[in-house]
């Protein structure tokens, strides 16, 4: 039991996670050649945390427990819809940049926002811990949850691989080697 139903899938949840995280890094680095660039710089964590503080700041989370990874999904999404809004599909390297720092603070200032109006204090120590990044009281069903959005993100990425190479020849290069900048910036956000 404690190896199947709580070591197993934290170790699962840990390694898929961690191996996302990294893959996602060295994308943003290649795309923004920028070696310090990360998912967080355009704003999809901060989404990504508004939209579980909003499912636990409503109570869904006790209710529905499965809810709280896809509000972390949508909340990244939405943070994406807004990057494009801000920035538009066109943009330079430098206002995406500053359009998903604007985002970051929308959404940590949302997410502060949500833990001070808590009304329980438990509840925002188990916010804090959350998203700190804990693997507690997870099981198969998590695992099984993200597997489908790792798989196409990774095949995604993977795909990218050699447009991203060449992406790190400069904008001009990429383009006289036919690779589509914009369709580009779409698949790697």
């Amino acid at each position: 039991f404690i190896l199947w139903d709580i070591r197993l899938p934290r170790a699962l949840l840990g390694l898929l996670v961690g191996a996302t995280l990294g893959l996602a890094g060295a994308a943003m680095q290649g795309f923004l050649r920028n070696p310090l660039a990360e998912p967080g710089i355009l704003g999809v964590t901060g989404g990504a945390a508004v939209g579980a503080v909003a499912i636990f700041y409503t109570g869904l989370a006790t209710a529905l427990p499965m809810l709280l990874p896809v509000g972390g999904i949508l909340g990244a999404f939405i943070s994406v819809m807004l990057l494009y809004l801000f920035a538009g599909t066109l943009a330079s390297v430098q206002t995406l940049i500053l359009a998903g720092v604007a985002i970051n603070v929308l959404a940590f200032s949302g997410t502060s926002l949500m833990l001070n109006l808590v009304k329980d204090p438990y509840a925002v120590l188990d916010i804090v811990f959350w998203q700190m990044g804990s693997l507690a009281d997870r099981s198969l069903g998590h695992v099984f949850l993200i597997l489908s959005f790792v798989l196409v993100g990774w095949g995604l990425l993977l795909w990218d691989g050699r447009a991203l190479e060449a992406l790190s020849l400069g904008e001009s290069t990429a383009s006289s080697l036919g690779i589509s900048l914009r369709a580009l910036r779409v698949r790697i956000i």
